[in-house]
């Protein structure tokens, strides 16, 4: 009786080993793909490393600020405007300094070889493009995370309604598209900071 209790806490413990082996081997093998799928996606280049990395950064940020809000039966962060708008100040902000400590700027707003009305005229219409972006990020992120989540709601509410629980495969395939939601407005937030940083 002993040797079998013996035998059998050696093969849970072997067993155990294997499958945290098995397991961390997978998570690891997870993270290289998403990490190679993220290079390719945001085009990682030598000259440009920080920008790459800050993106990512944002986008794993995000995509951890809706995950945690949705799955503790709350009410996601990024819906709520005053969190998107004081996170997209922050990112935009980071860009602008990044973009000021660069002698780009001066560049970037006078064009040379150009009469002095159009460049007038031009440098206020990239100053108006430039400051109007936090306002542009912030309300892109919020109405498309609020209304997905709304009509995610709205959905589940009327098939619960009319058919109770009889058609529980639509409700997790609801929940799958709301991730799907989060996924796209993720990377589209951290593809324009992106873009911005490398303008």
């Amino acid at each position: 009786m002993n040797r079998l209790f013996f035998f059998d806490l050696f093969f849970i413990i072997f067993f155990g080993l294997f499958l945290i082996l098995l397991i961390s081997d997978f998570f690891l093998m997870l993270l290289g793909f998403v990490r190679n799928v993220m290079v390719d996606v945001y085009s990682y280049s030598v000259y440009s490393p920080v920008s790459y990395l800050y993106s990512f950064f944002i986008f794993f940020f995000l995509l951890m600020v809706c995950f945690l809000g949705f799955f503790s039966y709350s009410y996601c962060l990024l819906g709520m405007i005053e969190f998107t708008f004081i996170f997209s100040m922050i990112s935009w902000l980071s860009t602008l300094f990044f973009f000021f400590s660069s002698e780009k700027f001066s560049v970037y707003l006078c064009k040379t070889g150009d009469f002095f009305f159009k460049s007038f005229v031009m440098s206020l219409i990239e100053l108006v493009s430039e400051f109007s972006r936090p306002l542009a990020l912030t309300v892109r992120l919020t109405v498309n995370v609020a209304v997905g989540h709304l009509i995610i709601d709205l959905l589940y509410y009327m098939l619960e309604f009319f058919f109770g629980n009889f058609f529980f495969w639509i409700f997790i395939m609801s929940i799958f598209m709301e991730c799907f939601v989060f996924f796209i407005q993720s990377y589209i937030f951290s593809r324009l900071i992106y873009l911005y940083l490398n303008e």
